[in-house]
């Protein structure tokens, strides 16, 4: 009964937002503002390690006038939340097993009036010194599925050219694989937003494995020509298809990007149609879209997203400013949340981030991260700035609950 409640809430709610109008739900009454400003922050997964912690989170966020958290439920191929597809997070193994941190999020959250957006990476799955703990973790137990370097290599540590360890966009068991955990977590929380990270491939270096060649040559085979054939001839490497074809191998890696966000928006929107599907992006959209298969304007313009959060982690105010135009021109009738890289520049630098993205267009701001400015929770005090800077007026978030206490 709690999730027709839920439902039936979740469209007042959203007429009211839409026409501007007041509710009254248990006797009080509640301004709706009708282009509510998103105010966000990302919460980086270890910043969910315990109760204690997810509490403090949404009373931080609370206090500071903010209204809507990204919370990162799907880190390296992890679950901070219950699952019966991906491994537990390593982080809570000391925590009971009844522990959820995305369900407790939520309910906290929005018992406070504050959205929560499912946080979820995509194709990054493990980055570190050694492999997951967990025989059933993806990369150990489908290691064809990571992707290669031009050598057929991979790593786990990073480097200037790849986070961690990808998986293959192009592997149809990868595109299920993260389908199911996607769908899975939209299905069976109450979330307000499904939010793609690392949707993309690393770099113009990834991804050229054996297995992605081999299904690029059965791709172009019917489409080669006479002339085609005779030239691959004098090119015996295993990237010659990549070789003569580089704009058709472009377009099949950035296609197969694409169709995941495709098919699990389209799933989810049919699920849950209130639910927000959002990406962070890089903020250039022809840098997006040429060096890492990031068609982000296509996906807006296709109504696979609804809304984005481009990175403009620049120092350079004038820089983030110039990214936050760039992306609300690309993004046309769709929200812009401008993330700003607040973890790296003082609470006035990011207080004059916010002022000049309001200018260029943006219909909110999302922190990275809550971690990173708060010191893991430990302090208020660029919070304390930001609120009092930039968040004197109201946000007019929707607090109103009916029923089951969800929002």
């Amino acid at each position: 009964m709690s999730r027709i409640y839920t439902s039936v809430n979740r469209l007042i709610c959203g007429a009211a937002i839409v026409l501007g109008l007041t509710l009254v739900t248990n006797g009080n009454a509640q301004s709706v503002d009708a282009t509510p400003e998103v105010r966000a922050m990302w919460v980086v997964r270890y910043s969910l390690t315990t109760p204690a912690a997810v509490h403090n989170i949404v009373k931080m966020a609370k206090s500071h006038g903010f209204n809507a958290l990204f919370v990162q439920a799907r880190g390296r191929g992890d679950a901070w939340y219950a699952s019966n597809i991906e491994p537990r997070a390593e982080a809570l193994s000391d925590q009971p097993a009844d522990y959820d941190p995305l369900a407790m999020m939520v309910k906290e959250a929005h018992a406070n009036g504050i959205k929560v957006h499912a946080w979820l990476n995509t194709y990054l799955t493990w980055s570190g010194n050694r492999m997951p703990k967990s025989k059933h973790h993806v990369v150990n137990a489908h290691n064809d599925w990571i992707a290669r370097d031009r050598e057929g290599n991979y790593t786990m540590r990073g480097n200037d050219k790849v986070e961690g360890m990808f998986l293959q966009p192009i592997n149809p068991d990868v595109q299920s694989h993260i389908f199911r955990v996607f769908t899975d977590v939209a299905r069976r929380y109450d979330a307000d937003g499904l939010h793609f990270d690392y949707v993309r491939y690393p770099g113009q270096d990834y991804d050229f494995a054996d297995a992605t060649l081999a299904r690029f040559r059965d791709y172009m085979a019917p489409r080669i020509t006479d002339v085609g054939r005779a030239a691959l001839k004098t090119d015996g490497t295993r990237m010659a298809y990549v070789h003569m074809f580089p704009l058709e191998w472009a377009d099949w890696g950035r296609a197969q990007v694409t169709g995941l966000v495709q098919r699990i928006s389209e799933a989810v929107h049919k699920m849950k149609p209130l639910v927000e599907v959002s990406a962070a992006v890089f903020p250039d959209p022809d840098d997006a879209y040429n060096l890492r298969g990031q068609d982000w304007r296509g996906w807006l313009t296709a109504g696979y997203l609804d809304a984005i959060c481009p990175m403009a982690y620049s120092t350079n105010t004038d820089r983030v400013a110039q990214n936050i135009r760039t992306a609300v021109e690309a993004a046309g009738s769709k929200p812009v949340y401008a993330g700003i890289g607040a973890w790296r520049i003082s609470a006035d630098s990011t207080a004059q981030k916010i002022a000049r993205s309001r200018e260029a267009g943006a219909k909110g701001i999302n922190l990275f991260s809550y971690d990173g400015v708060t010191k893991d929770g430990q302090s208020a005090e660029y919070l304390n700035y930001i609120s009092a800077k930039c968040f004197a007026k109201t946000a007019g978030t929707v607090t109103a609950l009916v029923g089951s206490g969800a929002r």
